[in-house]
């Protein structure tokens, strides 16, 4: 009686855990098919984030990525990336203002020094892998730029964006010298007094030699958007298949477990029919 108890008892555990089974397997099928969906998402976020550069940029850019990787710089110390890789915008009304003042200068890449800049630079000429713009922060002269006082202007790159001090003459180097002003009035108005290129919220540019530009910016097709919208899905995707791998973890620890018990399982209904036996023979 005692054995059979030990037999019902350790087939209700192997049930349970086989329920559990199958509860992670449908988990894992729904995760996969997340992970599948942020896969899609991710392509199609760098697929719109290629189309906004200039074809030859693109190239560089995707060939950066294993040339850094072969010639073992550090990221964040010797290469930084894109420059639209190293700012936050301090509120999302700013990014037409921000896209319009840095233009092309978004996809300029940050280094270290001119050495290392020289160093991707050969790399990308040798292999024909594309041309880009690098910013190495030990060549960058950026001249002290002295601010207008008036509520109507305000520097832009102090009032919209933030970084870290480890970049600040790149982002000196593309804003410094920009100004965000209330109407296009006062954009005008200042970038001539001050020598210094004016930005409206909207995207309206006054430049300091004398050039204005303006009209409708399709915000769908920014580049910052782009972006912002391809870190978005690579980081989602990244959460994602961190899930998934501790998924897989946890259900390779359960079908252990539920082998485990049911060799158990096998051994007491062995040892049951055995006894059974002996008993029978005894009678």
């Amino acid at each position: 009686e005692k054995l059979q108890r030990s037999v019902d008892e350790k087939k209700r555990e192997r049930n349970v855990m086989a329920e559990s089974r199958k509860e992670q397997w449908r988990s894992m099928n729904e995760l996969s098919d997340k992970v599948s969906e942020a896969k899609e998402n991710s392509r199609r976020a760098l697929y719109e984030m290629r189309k906004s550069m200039p074809r030859a940029t693109s190239q560089g850019l995707d060939a950066l990525k294993n040339i850094v990787a072969e010639e073992r710089l550090q990221v964040g110390q010797q290469y930084f990336g894109l420059v639209m890789e190293n700012f936050e915008l301090l509120d999302p009304k700013y990014q037409t203002a921000v896209e319009v003042a840095a233009q092309n200068s978004l996809f300029h890449i940050i280094v270290d020094t001119d050495a290392t800049a020289a160093r991707l630079m050969k790399r990308l000429e040798e292999d024909r892998l594309g041309r880009v713009t690098f910013l190495p922060l030990n060549q960058l002269n950026v001249e002290g730029v002295r601010y207008p006082e008036s509520t109507d202007v305000a520097p832009l790159m102090e009032q919209c964006i933030t970084f870290q001090p480890s970049v600040r003459v790149a982002m000196e180097h593309v804003f410094s010298r920009k100004l965000l002003a209330r109407s296009v009035d006062v954009a005008s108005t200042w970038s001539t007094r001050s020598n210094m290129d004016a930005i409206t919220l909207d995207g309206d540019l006054c430049s300091r030699k004398g050039a204005l530009t303006g009209g409708f910016v399709d915000t769908e097709r920014s580049r910052l958007r782009a972006h912002l919208n391809l870190r978005r899905s690579e980081e989602a995707l990244r959460q994602l298949e961190l899930e998934n791998a501790k998924l897989k973890e946890e259900s390779t620890s359960v079908d252990q477990k539920v082998s485990g018990v049911m060799a158990e399982v096998q051994k007491l209904d062995a040892k049951h029919a055995n006894l059974e036996h002996v008993i029978g023979r005894v009678e």
